[in-house]
């Protein structure tokens, strides 16, 4: 299982990063819903069932967060 870190800056007024790592499991529980009802909408059910995975959604999902692979 790998675990994946973002950054996120806090709203006070010091702007402190805050550190939020995720595991893959967790990742595909939060984002998969979307990211596979958009990718379905897009290119149909049937090419999306064939060409893509859930390593892709989190490859997408790291993507968009700018995540890097921490060893937690």
């Amino acid at each position: 299982m790998k675990y994946w870190t973002i950054v996120t800056p806090d709203n006070d007024e010091n702007s402190t990063p805050i550190y939020e790592t995720l595991s893959e499991d967790e990742i595909l529980e939060q984002y998969y819903p979307y990211w596979s009802g958009k990718m379905i909408a897009k290119y149909g059910a049937e090419e999306f069932n064939k060409n893509w995975s859930k390593q892709d959604c989190i490859d997408d999902w790291c993507i968009i967060h700018w995540a890097w692979e921490s060893k937690e």
